[in-house]
């Protein structure tokens, strides 16, 4: 049987060239100012994709890591827009067993996923516009930065954060838990992401700043030790812009 897709967290997404109706609609009517508010309450453009498919990230000696992209966005963050909103949900598990504890719980979970923001290499950028990367790169590699070569092939390369990091951490599987689960994980522009147990999600501070006109979302299922398997059957990723 065919994996069943995540429900997107947010129903309705209106596309940038719907909510630039809407709003020149509004502004026949009311204020600009009344317009915006509108529009920031209920009619944001977003960016959004999602897969349902059964993949295995499966981590053996002698490289004991694994990292492969699951899912990226295809359409890039458009020229006049900054991204507000992120939210990624996963339908994951591990292999279902743990040699030194943890079950149940996110101690010792070496099985996770990542974001990165990708930006174009000029001049192929445009060339490159909705690639879908997880099938042009169904390759995996030891290691993120070790997928640098392929993506500059591709036509992109990896935003890098003020500490050097190209990626942030998404969130952890439970450990030892054979049955998926669902993940879900939301980061606001300027909003400290309050995080229960930073064993299970990232933060991701700094992200939305760094995602910029031009970028694009990777997300990547790792994982790490010997037999470790990280089994993925869905996932999204949902981009709230803000209205220019």
């Amino acid at each position: 049987m065919d994996p069943i897709e995540l429900p997107y967290h947010v129903p309705f997404h209106p596309t940038v060239q719907e909510s630039r109706i809407v709003r020149h609609i509004l502004e026949k009517c009311v204020p600009t100012e009344i317009a915006l508010l509108i529009m920031h309450l209920g009619y944001s453009p977003w960016l959004a994709r999602r897969r349902a498919e059964a993949k295995e990230y499966q981590s053996l000696a002698p490289e004991p890591n694994i990292a492969g992209i699951y899912l990226s966005t295809t359409t890039p963050i458009p020229r006049g827009f900054r991204s507000n909103r992120i939210i990624f949900q996963t339908r994951a598990a591990d292999q279902g067993w743990a040699t030194f504890g943890g079950e149940g719980t996110f101690n010792n979970s070496h099985t996770w996923f990542d974001a990165s923001i990708l930006r174009p290499l000029a001049p192929r950028a445009q060339e490159n516009e909705h690639m879908v990367l997880e099938h042009a790169m169904a390759n995996e590699w030891n290691d993120i930065a070790s997928a640098r070569d392929a993506l500059h092939e591709r036509g992109w390369t990896f935003v890098v954060s003020q500490d050097g990091s190209i990626t942030w951490r998404v969130c952890n599987n439970v450990t030892a838990e054979e049955n998926h689960r669902n993940y879900r994980v939301e980061w606001a522009r300027g909003v400290p992401t309050q995080v229960e147990n930073e064993l299970a999600e990232g933060k991701g501070e700094g992200f939305l700043e760094l995602l910029q006109p031009g970028c694009i979302v990777v997300l990547w299922a790792r994982a790490e030790e010997h037999l470790w398997c990280n089994k993925v059957s869905a996932a999204t990723i949902e981009i709230e812009l803000d209205v220019p």
